[in-house]
């Protein structure tokens, strides 16, 4: 049997729920998700990471995403392989490549209104879907192609398929079925991101606290079935497992290579990272205060709760109750959540210190969804109807508020206008220099080479050999990108001292790309 949406229920007699009995509240929240995922999808072009993602699947067979690409690229293969799939019948335009990751985002909202519901109630699972559905970090991260959106998408997965497992009553067929996909979605995760493998320490830790942690009750999954569920589940991630293994030591030995421009996690660090989940980058001011004190409200309430079990009464929509199969389903709900939200931060940090920098906020987007969870069921804790709803109203209205100026403004790199700019103006004889070595990839994705040619200038590359970049050519265009202002007038100091070039003549600027041009004089 093919596994539906998660969003049925279980027991004896249990049978998918057709389309007609999906929760009614379940569509509006879609249909947000959906609309701000794919508001002005393409408006904006490429940035570099971006640019990294398309070219690797283009330059690449499947069989070289799967075998060569890994040992070159820090992420696992599972994204690129999809995504080379989909450019192959969709394209590479913006708009093509970017549906992707806005359709996982939609479906990421939805496997969560399913893990909320079935660790607690309608309600939370609503409440912590809508979050998400507004949150502009997700939003965010769902109109990028980078992997990011899938680890969210098969952490939550993963942990829907965990809970099964826990709290599940199990024949010979739905639990063998429970296991096979709990075994396809964690390995999926596995492939996707490092930073999966911290969500499965989560599950671990969970499973392995029951020995130790009286609030966690023993569940109907066996520790001997999880040792062999998680024997197979390593066995299929043998081949990253060691490939990852081999970078550790080589960055315990100094080797840092494709992360040595992550910085070491501090305190503003963690900070930063849940203002980044209720979208505190896209504020051009500081945080709402009154957001973040609802929010701290609403965690403190969560951690308070006492909900020790699943509980074994659901809510329909009116806020009724009505009976279910969850009774005597032996889990501590809030306790997985909190795992989930704590271990895949607090791990790679302490990591961070002890081996090499590997924490950045988006990498721990799928703990980024347990957050969501945390403050639902904190709103859910609220005795007064009422009063939850003023709650959640202000959640959402925080939440939204940046998402005009991030539709308005540009958020990305503007590679596509600084390259037409430059294509438009110049010629044959002229040369244009990059100042990093990576943004002229990014660059020469939307500048044809065949106009001008380029030419690469390391952060140190000195005034010689800039000043040797330019010889033969007629006008020099600097596009200016990821160095700082110092190195910037170097290269401009450079080009400038040469007798016969004046200017700048044009300055023009693209959200972090500086064009700048240096006409030739009649006498040079």
């Amino acid at each position: 049997m093919s596994p539906s949406l998660p969003i049925e229920t279980d027991g004896e007699g249990s049978r998918d729920r057709s389309l007609a009995d999906v929760p009614v509240e379940l569509y509006p929240i879609v249909l947000v998700a959906a609309a701000l995922r794919l508001f002005r999808l393409e408006s904006e072009s490429y940035w570099v990471d971006e640019v990294v993602s398309v070219t690797i699947v283009t330059s690449n067979t499947p069989f070289e995403l799967l075998v060569s690409v890994p040992g070159n690229d820090p992420h696992p293969p599972l994204y690129y392989l999809l995504l080379s799939g989909w450019t192959t019948v969709f394209g590479t335009g913006e708009l093509a490549t970017r549906l992707l990751s806005a359709l996982v985002g939609v479906a990421t909202v939805v496997v969560l209104y399913g893990v909320g519901r079935r660790l607690f109630d309608r309600q939370v699972g609503a409440i912590a879907a809508v979050l998400v559905a507004v949150s502009p970090f997700h939003v965010w991260y769902s109109q990028e192609v980078r992997m990011y959106n899938l680890l969210g998408l098969l952490t939550v997965l993963s942990f829907y398929w965990f809970v099964r497992l826990q709290t599940a009553e199990s024949t010979d067929e739905t639990g063998i079925r429970d296991d096979i996909w709990y075994v396809v979605s964690t390995v999926l995760l596995g492939y996707t991101h490092v930073f999966g493998l911290f969500a499965i320490l989560a599950q671990n830790a969970y499973v392995f606290s029951r020995y130790l942690v009286r609030t966690v009750p023993r569940s109907r999954l066996t520790l001997r079935r999880w040792i062999a569920l998680e024997g197979v589940t390593a066995l299929l991630l043998l081949p990253w497992l060691v490939r990852l293994l081999r970078r550790t030591v080589a960055a315990s030995a100094g080797d840092t290579g494709n992360v040595s421009w992550i910085p070491l996690p501090t305190g503003e660090t963690v900070r930063g990272t849940f203002a980044a989940y209720l979208g505190g980058q896209l504020f051009e001011e500081s945080f709402p205060v009154l957001v973040s004190l609802v929010v701290v409200g609403c965690l403190v309430l969560a951690l308070s709760s006492g909900r020790d079990a699943v509980t074994a009464t659901d809510r329909d929509a009116s806020g009724a109750t009505t009976a279910t199969d969850r009774e005597d389903t032996p889990v501590n709900a809030v306790y997985v959540v909190l795992l989930w939200f704590v271990v895949p931060i607090l791990v790679p940090i302490a990591l961070s210190h002890v081996v090499t920098p590997i924490f950045v906020d988006r990498y721990s987007i799928g703990a980024s969804l347990a957050f969501f969870l945390l403050i639902a069921i904190g709103v859910r804790t609220i005795s007064r109807p009422s009063l939850r709803y003023v709650v959640v109203g202000v959640l959402l209205v925080g939440l939204a508020a940046p998402l005009p100026a991030y539709y308005q403004d540009d958020q990305k790199e503007q590679w596509r206008a600084a390259a037409a700019d430059v294509e438009s103006s110049v010629d044959g004889d002229d040369v244009v220099l990059v100042s990093r070595p990576f943004t002229e990839r990014t660059f020469g994705y939307y500048f044809d080479r065949s106009v001008a040619p380029t030419v690469r200038i390391p952060p140190d590359a000195s005034a010689d050999e800039i000043r040797a970049s330019v010889d033969g050519h007629d006008d020099v265009w600097i596009v200016l990108s990821y160095t700082d202002s110092s190195t910037n007038q170097r290269i401009l100091e450079a080009v400038e001292s040469r007798a016969e070039y004046r200017g700048p003549v044009q300055v023009n600027r693209y959200n972090g790309i500086v064009v700048v041009e240096f006409e030739r004089t009649s006498g040079g």
